[in-house]
């Protein structure tokens, strides 16, 4: 069982709510930023994003409030930065172990593993950073990148 199944997983069973709909074959390709939010982010961030998902106890490591992100960017949202790490196919060895799973990985195979499938992820990841500035507390909401 490949890890995005796995973490679909962890999120049906742990979040009653309607993303607990059967996820098998669902083409996740051509989702909002909001739905891919609530499909692969909640369960660990919370449906607010302020870090208070029902997996987030269960986790060794602090799960961020990302609803501060521009606020501790001096505030501007940093949507590159947070591509990145949503992506998470470059390491950050600074940062220590990893302990999100690479989305940027799991959403290619999940697309065809092709180049068509990396058009496909970038366009995700696009659109999920883009809600994630919309969960911005309002005193950090500044234009972006």
């Amino acid at each position: 069982m490949n890890r995005l199944w796995l973490m679909l997983l962890i999120v049906l069973v742990a979040v009653p709510e309607p993303i607990a709909a059967d996820a098998v074959g669902v083409d996740f390709s051509h989702q909002t930023g909001e739905q891919l939010y609530r499909r692969f982010c909640a369960a660990c961030h919370g449906r607010g994003g302020q870090g208070d998902g029902v997996v987030a106890e269960a986790l060794s490591v602090p799960v961020p409030d990302l609803t501060l992100l521009a606020l501790r960017n001096r505030g501007r949202f940093p949507a590159a930065r947070v591509a990145e790490i949503v992506d998470g196919r470059v390491s950050f060895d600074a940062h220590g172990t990893r302990t999100m799973p690479v989305w940027g990985q799991e959403f290619w195979i999940e697309a065809g593993a092709d180049s068509q499938a990396e058009y496909t992820v970038r366009a995700m990841i696009e659109r999920l950073v883009n809600y994630l500035r919309t969960l911005q507390r309002s005193n950090a909401a500044e234009p972006a990148e």
